[in-house]
């Protein structure tokens, strides 16, 4: 397979050679797109929230940035489209709950200190990404993380992050799998989703943006 190294192919410049060691389905997905066309998925999220209500405030603070909701809700069909810019990879994730459409953007970027994920609206949260390939998957997981609010731009100290983890996957009907959990200090679970779905790569239609 070839690798795509331009700046909306950040899982590749990450990865390396190493991304051979992932299945074909996710060589596809994580070796990168050309310009000009997007990536597309479509699937079921069989869980997306939490059921641990008391976390739910704060949550909805972080819903106003759309990046994760106060929700517990099951079978929650959601699409992705991936488009690689030249300031990074930027993905699209629509949640359908039962009560409206909700949408969480990303740009995932490969910079000269490592691979970085800037989450939300206004990217206010700036998480430092780490990936392992196993078993012809991939782990994914967070490191030191920032945070932009009134202002400010400051870096979480690491006994206070949140600890993202990502695992992700083929099933042996080709679907891929993606498992996210969130992990906050003291507090354990704060938030989580998986599920699976159906992707493809394909040229973006003209007038599309």
């Amino acid at each position: 397979m070839t690798r795509r190294r331009h700046a909306g192919a950040p899982w590749a410049s990450a990865l390396g050679h190493r991304v051979e060691e992932l299945s074909p389905a996710l060589q596809a997905y994580f070796g990168g797109a050309p310009y000009g066309s997007h990536g597309i998925g479509e699937g079921v999220f069989t869980t997306v929230g939490t059921p641990r209500r008391l976390l739910w405030p704060l949550l909805a603070v972080l819903g106003r940035w759309n990046v994760v909701w106060p929700v517990w809700a099951h079978n929650v069909p959601f699409t992705i489209a991936n488009v690689p810019t030249p300031h990074g990879l930027i993905g699209v994730r629509r949640f359908r709950f039962a009560d409206g459409d909700r949408t969480m953007t990303d740009r995932i970027s490969w910079t000269s200190r490592g691979l970085r994920q800037r989450l939300g609206a206004g990217e206010r949260i700036v998480a430092e990404l780490h990936v392992e390939p196993e078993d012809g998957g991939l782990r994914i997981t967070s490191g030191r993380v920032g945070i932009r609010a009134f202002g400010l731009r400051f870096s979480l100290p690491a006994s206070w992050a949140p600890r993202i983890e990502v695992h992700e996957r083929t099933l042996a009907d080709g679907r891929q799998h993606v498992a996210l959990t969130l992990d906050l200090p003291l507090v354990g679970r704060a938030y989580e989703y998986a599920g699976a779905f159906e992707y493809r790569i394909e040229p973006v239609a003209p007038g599309f943006s």
